[in-house]
């Protein structure tokens, strides 16, 4: 299958067929200790919403980027369909995830799957992670006249180190500074020496580092394609897997991103990608309006008291 194509056929039978039985059943024995009073899963977690209705309690799905398209969430539905019935309820369409209330962290101009499906959805900003790891050096102030671009595969599509290498080829010759983070457990060295211009490191909160830079290359990760647009940065987006080609037709929809498929990804091509950015103003622009976007969204706390004002009756 071409990586493209790879998503819409994996997640029903990773999350629903392979994922959720096991799930159910721990989920079931903790709740039915704990009873709460609203169970809140993500889009992938299909035990949550059965879990949820065999206690009699509302479900709520937190979303981790683009809705994803109605199809790729029936089909889960459908594999999912003898799980619900095993716990003697009607199977739900959408497996339930649908039902009570969708919370939705994908700005308005960059969502443009048709939402008729969902019955009630709450806007909800999204947030970057702020985790524990080194702290930005002296490297990040040393040459301020030289813009900042960040290079990050994630935790999970960080494996091929000849990708990255790639992208950090195209990126050292240019006239900017480059800063590398590889994923929790591995070497920094690996990707050998290294011009004085390009910093290597194993993880640095975005939270950190993002306010620096004044572009992002990623694999269109939900956390790092939000969280680098919530900055009014544009994006070089170089979607491998799961939901990141949505993520990186979103942002190339928009303005604000230049997405390269796998297939195209050379040296020259991210080069060329590069220059382009930082060249052409409209795609900062383009950032920026999707990041005032982001501000106006409710933050957390706020949806926390909505939740809590939405469902404060009781058994549902």
């Amino acid at each position: 299958m071409a990586p493209a194509d790879r998503p819409a056929f994996m997640f029903p039978r990773l999350f629903g067929s392979i994922r959720a039985a096991p799930m159910l059943d721990d989920l079931l024995r903790v709740t039915r200790q704990w009873q709460p009073s609203v169970l809140i899963n993500d889009q992938a977690e299909f035990a949550g919403p059965i879990a949820a209705a065999a206690l009699g309690i509302p479900s709520v799905t937190h979303s981790f980027g683009s809705v994803l398209p109605p199809q790729r969430v029936a089909d889960a539905s459908e594999l999912v369909a003898s799980l619900w019935q095993s716990h003697g309820l009607e199977a739900r369409p959408f497996a339930g995830t649908y039902d009570h209330l969708y919370l939705d962290t994908y700005p308005p101009s960059l969502q443009t799957t048709d939402m008729s499906h969902i019955s009630a959805t709450q806007p909800l900003r999204p947030t970057a992670f702020a985790g524990s790891g080194e702290g930005a050096g002296e490297w990040l102030i040393a040459d301020p006249d030289r813009p900042l671009v960040y290079v990050t595969f994630g935790t999970v599509f960080n494996r091929d180190t000849t990708l990255i290498a790639t992208v950090v080829e195209a990126l050292r010759e240019l006239p900017i500074r480059v800063v590398v983070t590889l994923g929790p457990g591995r070497d920094p060295e690996a990707l050998g020496d290294q011009p004085a211009n390009v910093h290597v490191a194993t993880y640095i909160a975005q939270t950190e580092l993002l306010p620096h830079c004044a572009a992002v290359v990623s694999h269109a990760g939900s956390g790092t394609f939000l969280a680098a647009i919530a900055r009014g940065l544009p994006q070089i987006l170089l979607p491998q897997a799961a939901d990141q080609f949505l993520n990186a037709a979103a942002g190339a929809r928009c303005g604000a991103a230049i997405a390269i498929q796998p297939h195209e990804v050379t040296v020259e091509s991210v080069r060329d990608a590069a220059r382009k950015l930082f060249d052409d103003p409209a795609f900062r622009d383009a950032a920026e309006g999707v990041s005032e976007e982001i501000e106006a969204m409710p933050a957390p706390a706020a949806v926390v008291d909505e939740i809590e004002r939405r469902f404060a009756h009781g058994p549902y």
